[in-house]
């Protein structure tokens, strides 16, 4: 299957309704799809996590050990709970994961997979100042593919 739109969120956003809208963007336009989940967190943050976890573990601390490696297994079950979802609405998606920030998450991505042909950002990569203007602008610079941003509607005051 060939991936065209690619779908960029936060993996601890509330993506909910934005997964939905790609989906049905990706079924309308026929493409295939893919999910880059973008960590807030950064690689080494992951790491110092793990070796922690690990010293835990060499000093007969189990439980907590356990505790700073359940980030990584929520992460799995991150992907397997998208993965479901996407298959589950008739779409086969492929979910990546990226440890640096959204913009260079983004730009190594599409340096790897030239079956791209439009990317989706998710409100939660565009809104509260998550990535500058200046970032935003040279993101459609550089990507050399569409860019398409959500916003969110704000809800009506009764």
């Amino acid at each position: 299957m060939k991936r065209n739109l690619l779908f960029v969120t936060y993996r601890d956003g509330d993506f909910g309704q934005d997964l939905s809208y790609a989906l049905d963007l990706a079924k309308m336009t026929d493409k295939g799809m893919a999910i880059l989940l973008v960590s807030r967190k950064r690689l080494v943050d992951k790491f110092e996590n793990m070796m922690t976890a690990v010293t835990f573990a060499e000093a007969g601390e189990h439980d907590t050990a356990k505790e700073f490696m359940k980030a990584s297994e929520a992460d799995n079950e991150l992907t397997r709970m998208l993965e479901k979802k996407c298959l589950e609405s008739g779409m086969a998606t492929a979910v990546y994961s990226a440890f640096q920030d959204a913009v260079s998450s983004l730009a190594e991505f599409l340096k790897k997979n030239n079956s791209i042909d439009m990317v989706l950002l998710s409100p939660s990569i565009t809104e509260n100042g998550e990535i500058s203007s200046k970032d935003l602008k040279r993101l459609v610079k550089t990507a050399s593919k569409p860019v398409v941003t959500m916003t969110r509607q704000a809800a009506a005051v009764a």
